[in-house]
């Protein structure tokens, strides 16, 4: 296969976005070298089957120019060719989206003289503005250009004239520093969990101080109070600042643009996560009402497919809460929505969760073994499946051959992180110490199974991280019942 970076390009183009390419390079204006214009043509007709043969640099060349000898310098040349054709593209795509064009029709008015035009195009613009919902940080930057824009007009046409554009342009200004200010301190904030390093921000604690103080100074910009509260709510993590955080972002949900809500409910969502982890269970139910959210609005699909680990995550949060009907609807109703390459994989694993948490443990076994391991994901929930089904059917030979391969894996994966090593490890480790114990006590003296117990129960409290805890939880309680 000729490995080009055109054919990865072309692996993220939708099919509509290949026939615009398609169509875009049939323009003189933007190009007319006619070999190209073929190639490109080419990638258009084998779309999306970027690999094998079709990418062979002799089958391409066949394909343009028949039984005229093989010449990979020319060959190369298209490609540079295609690929400058292509970077045009991804501009002139992004142009589109963009509130750039008005701002650049402005300049062009201006620079030419064209007083009246220029004057109705600024009307034009600013009603557009005006009806926009939006208030996010791409529409504070169309006020800024356009105000800027209006600055540099009325200086040398009519500089006695009053206008609010310079007003204009620094409240707007002012609104969108801060927003992009708070904006960066709540991935700061991010990253300061994940990474080692001074993560600080300079004039930062101005910016909070002035809306600590008076909230209300920004308080017709949207996206400056969502933001403003979900860094407080990373600050100072508490269950009610982010109820009030989630209620501010969902009344404003409609003023920020998709892309910004995708990330504010992610955001939200790893805060819930890291919150269960410290063992802060209310979150739980949190969790889930997030999801929920952005199922209704597709927010968890990728081209038209619900994300596989989604729809994991779904069912594995469902089925906590105990919302066992919810979760089995769910993984039936759902299981269309995902991409084909992935679906059977992930509806055989999430129907073993199911059936694991409604004690139907041989249909569990069944159905693992029809799971393909080739994601650590998978491999890894899969093996911790296994481990609490072994637990509960009393196999205690499997459970113990089963942590042994896994101390092994942990060995060999040594990219995994480290708290995600650490909680698989805790939860095979103790749920070993669980088993073997479960299987004594029928044995040991009550006293000597007790010590045993409160032995077995003081390392899982000490412990983190530990995965599943709350079943680990669940077992000891099972067998301190029965002392």
């Amino acid at each position: 296969m000729y490995g080009h970076h055109l054919f990865d390009l072309f692996k993220t183009f939708s099919r509509k976005e290949m026939t615009r390419f398609h169509a875009f390079s049939l323009s003189p204006y933007h190009h007319k070298h006619e070999e190209t214009r073929a190639l490109i043509a080419y990638f258009s007709n084998i779309y999306p089957t970027f690999d094998g043969r079709n990418c062979e640099r002799n089958h391409i060349w066949q394909h343009l120019f028949q039984d005229r000898p093989f010449d990979n310098a020319k060959l190369s040349v298209l490609f540079t060719y295609a690929w400058r054709l292509a970077e045009e593209f991804l501009v002139q795509e992004q142009l589109r989206e963009s509130p750039l064009p008005q701002t650049l029709l402005l300049s062009a008015l201006r620079e030419r003289g064209q007083k009246q035009l220029f004057e109705r195009q600024l009307k034009k613009s600013k009603k557009y503005l005006q009806q926009l919902d939006l208030r996010d940080a791409h529409y504070y930057q169309q006020v800024i250009s356009m105000a800027g824009e209006a600055i540099e007009f009325y200086g040398v046409w009519e500089p006695k004239r009053e206008n609010q554009s310079v007003l204009e342009k620094e409240s707007a200004l002012d609104q969108y520093y801060v927003l992009e200010k708070l904006r960066d301190a709540v991935s700061l904030q991010v990253r300061r969990q994940i990474l080692k390093g001074d993560y600080s921000a300079r004039l930062l604690e101005r910016i909070l101080e002035e809306l600590r103080t008076d909230p209300e100074v920004y308080g017709d910009a949207p996206a400056i109070r969502v933001y403003f509260n979900l860094y407080q709510m990373m600050e100072a993590p508490s269950l009610e600042v982010y109820r009030r955080t989630l209620n501010i972002f969902q009344g404003n949900e409609h003023r920020l643009q998709q892309q910004e809500v995708t990330h504010i409910y992610i955001y939200l969502q790893n805060f819930c996560i890291a919150q269960i982890n410290r063992n802060q269970q209310a979150f739980l139910r949190e969790l889930f009402g997030l999801y929920q959210a952005q199922l209704a609005r597709e927010l968890l699909h990728e081209d038209g497919y619900l994300v596989e680990w989604h729809y994991k995550n779904i069912v594995t949060t469902a089925i906590r809460l105990g919302e066992l009907d919810w979760a089995d609807h769910f993984i039936e109703a759902h299981r269309g929505d995902l991409a084909p390459e992935s679906a059977e994989n992930a509806y055989r694993f999430n129907k073993a969760a199911y059936w694991h948490a409604v004690g139907a443990y041989g249909k569990v076994l069944e159905l693992l073994t029809q799971v393909e391991y080739r994601n650590i994901r998978y491999s890894l929930g899969a093996k911790a499946l296994l481990l609490r089904t072994y637990y509960e059917l009393g196999e205690f030979e499997a459970l113990h051959a089963l942590v042994e391969s896994f101390r092994q894996y942990l060995q060999r994966n040594r990219l995994l992180a480290d708290f995600r090593r650490g909680g698989y490890y805790h939860l095979f480790r103790l749920g070993r110490r669980l088993a073997k114990l479960r299987a004594q006590l029928p044995y040991l003296p009550k006293e000597q199974g007790k010590q045993r117990l409160a032995k077995v129960r003081t390392d899982l409290e000490a412990t983190s991280p530990v995965f599943n805890r709350i079943w680990l939880e669940e077992k000891m309680n099972e067998l301190e019942a029965q002392q």
